[in-house]
């Protein structure tokens, strides 16, 4: 009978371990879809600015810093895939298991208690082949507590699973500054940018100056016309 209690004692620590256990991984998990956020939005500070870069480049500037300007950026993009690749891996396809709704725990019981009654029904009627009975509240127990059990190690391995995936996406993300670094270097030391203010950007308006041919025309053929008249 000690023993039988002892044991029960045991089984109320752990289930309280469990508890604790399932609650915490809970909070983990929200604070690893902050963690993936962040990455995702320095991924795509990151993209934003390479994108600039690259639409405002100047291609008649010194060819050699173009040709370094491009490689860094080729290798910026080709690291970028591997970050993003960890950081989809953490925030997609990562099923989380739950404790049972109050309404499960419930009909669990109910079916708990049926099945007792019908023991004691069927002991009642034979007498001399007793099943043993059953204990409602205790077989409700075991349900809720191998739950806790059950759900908090799934949660456990998909969070360390989920970590690893942030932790390499963020090692990748500092591989790739590097080229990052190196190409915005290039982009501003060669003065790269098409819009600089140092550089003349000559606007070529077609329309506009036809208009202006036909009114110097129109000037000239007037004078033309005067000059006639007072000859």
């Amino acid at each position: 009978m000690r023993k039988l209690d002892s044991d029960i004692m045991d089984k109320n620590r752990l289930f309280e371990l469990y508890e604790k256990t399932y609650f915490h991984e809970m909070e983990v998990r929200e604070k690893l879809v902050g963690r993936v956020q962040i990455n995702f939005a320095l991924m795509a500070t990151g993209f934003a600015i390479l994108s600039y870069m690259i639409r405002m480049l100047d291609f008649s500037g010194n060819h050699v810093v173009i040709g370094l300007f491009i490689v860094s950026i080729l290798f910026c993009i080709s690291l970028s895939f591997f970050c993003i690749y960890h950081l989809v891996k953490a925030f997609w396809g990562n099923e989380y298991e739950g404790i049972p709704t109050g309404r499960d725990i419930d009909n669990y019981r109910e079916k708990m208690v049926v099945y007792k009654s019908e023991i004691e029904s069927y002991n009642n009627e034979n007498p001399e082949t007793k099943v043993p009975e059953i204990d409602v509240d205790r077989y409700v127990y075991s349900f809720i507590y191998d739950k806790f059990r059950d759900c908090s190690s799934h949660n456990t391995e998909v969070n360390d699973r989920r970590s690893a995936h942030i932790h390499d996406s963020f090692r990748w993300l500092l591989r790739t500054a590097i080229p990052f670094i190196c190409a915005s270097l290039f982009f501003i030391a060669g003065d790269l940018d098409i819009s600089s203010p140092r550089k003349e950007t000559q606007i070529l308006n077609n329309t506009l100056n036809d208009k202006l041919d036909k009114i110097i025309q129109l000037f000239d053929q007037g004078k033309s016309t005067i000059n006639n008249d007072k000859e």
